[in-house]
């Protein structure tokens, strides 16, 4: 049981550091999530999700992922959802955006 939650760990940790560099470089799915914000305007996550064609559940699931390491290097903005949003109801009133100049890793 140990060893399960160890091996779970270390795959998570290893999917957010992937995610991450392929952020950094514009490659995979956050490249393809930052193309399709640029120049968009504000989006929730079921557009985003649609317009890279992962309009499933889990298609969203990677989507948020990839927003969520373009957000952690500062390549995406998310627009927190009003006070008083019910939590159930924030994934379809949070907006992301690209964030105009976003410095291109080296």
């Amino acid at each position: 049981m140990l060893t399960g939650a160890i091996i779970g760990c270390v795959v998570a940790v290893i999917m957010i550091v992937v995610n991450k560099s392929k952020a950094r470089s514009g490659t995979g799915l956050p490249g393809q999530v930052e193309a399709a914000l640029r120049g968009a305007g504000p989006l929730t996550l079921a557009q985003v999700a649609a317009k890279v064609g992962m309009d499933s559940f889990l298609g969203r699931g990677k989507v948020a992922q990839a927003l969520a390491a373009l957000h952690s290097i500062g390549k995406v903005k998310t627009n927190p959802a009003p006070e008083g949003t019910p939590q159930l109801k924030k994934v379809d009133v949070i907006t992301y955006e690209s964030v105009n100049g976003a410095a291109s890793s080296v």
